[in-house]
C-alpha cells in the first residue's frame, strides 16, 4: 500500500451538481482533502445544462433544497412552489459561495478514465487537462440523466433548420416566435417545453410514439409570509421525505 503522501487527494468527486456540492461540503467539515473535477465551465449540473424553456423542478421548491444548514433555510426564499432553472442555478451557487466551496473545485476537467490500482490501492484518475491524479476513494456524482440521447431516425443528420437536443439547449435566448416547431417526445421534459412555447410559435408539431398522462402543474409563486411558514414546518417536511420512496412530500397512492 502507498502512503498518504503520495496521494493527491484522499477523495475525488466526479461532477459538480447537486449531489457533489453537498459531498464536497461533508468532506470539508470532517477534514479530509477532497477535491470536484468538473466537466462543464462552471458548477450546477442538470441545472448548469438544462436551460430549455419551461426547466424546472417538477416537485415543491423546498422538498429539493439542501437541510444539512439552518442558515440556509433560514435565509433562501423560493419564489415559486415549482422553481425555475434560473432559480435553481442560483440557489446552488448561492450555497456553493456561502461555503466557499468553488476553492475545492476545478472546472473544465472532465475525467477520461479511472482505474484502480489493485497494489498501491489506490485510484488512478486520468484528466481531460493532461494531469493524473490519485486518490483513495472515487465518488461520482454524475446524475441519471448526464448524457442526451439523441433520436435514431433515418436522415436526421440532414435537417436543414436548427434543431437542439433540451439537455444542449443554447444559454443564450433562443426566439421560437412565429417559428415552426417540431417537439419529439412527450416525456417530461418535452411537456415542459409544450407547455412553455405553445402560445408563442407560428406552429407546433408534437411527435409522440405512444400517448402520455399528463396533469397541470399548478405552479404559484410563493408569499413572504408562506415561505415564513414553510420555515417553522422544515423539520417536518424533512422528516416526510426521507420516509417517503421517492423522497418527495407525499406518499404514494396504494389504491
Amino acid at each position: 500500500m502507498s502512503s498518504d503522501a503520495n496521494l493527491d487527494y484522499e477523495v475525488i468527486i466526479v461532477g459538480a451538481g447537486v449531489a457533489g456540492i453537498y459531498q464536497i461540503k461533508r468532506l470539508i467539515d470532517m477534514g479530509v482533502k477532497a477535491t470536484v473535477l468538473e466537466a462543464d465551465p462552471d458548477l450546477g449540473g442538470t441545472w448548469y445544462n438544462n436551460r430549455y424553456p419551461g426547466a424546472r423542478f417538477d416537485s415543491e421548491s423546498y422538498t429539493y433544497g439542501y437541510s444539512f444548514s439552518q442558515e440556509v433555510l433560514d435565509e433562501w426564499h423560493w419564489k415559486e412552489m415549482f422553481s425555475g432553472q434560473p432559480e435553481n442555478l442560483k440557489y446552488l451557487n448561492f450555497v456553493a459561495d456561502k461555503f466557499k466551496l468553488r476553492e475545492h473545485m476545478q472546472f473544465n476537467c472532465r475525467v477520461q478514465a479511472a482505474v484502480f490500482d489493485e497494489t498501491n490501492e489506490l485510484w488512478n484518475i486520468r484528466v481531460s487537462d493532461g494531469r493524473e491524479l490519485t486518490c483513495r476513494i472515487v465518488i461520482l456524482a454524475l446524475g441519471l440523466l448526464s448524457q442526451p440521447t439523441m433520436p435514431r431516425v433515418e436522415g436526421v443528420d440532414e435537417f436543414k433548420g436548427r434543431s437542439w437536443h433540451t439537455y444542449n439547449w443554447p444559454h443564450e435566448h433562443v426566439d421560437l416566435s412565429d417559428q415552426r416547431v417540431g417537439v419529439v417526445g412527450t416525456g417530461a421534459t418535452a411537456i415542459q417545453v409544450i407547455g412553455e412555447i405553445a402560445d408563442k410559435v407560428g406552429e407546433l408539431t408534437v411527435f409522440q410514439r405512444r400517448p402520455n398522462w399528463v396533469a397541470p402543474l399548478n405552479n404559484s409563486e410563493i408569499s413572504e409570509e408562506e415561505m415564513d411558514q414553510i420555515r417553522a414546518r422544515y423539520d417536518e417536511i424533512f422528516e416526510t421525505c426521507a420516509r417517503t420512496p421517492g423522497g418527495f412530500e407525499h406518499e404514494p397512492d396504494r389504491r
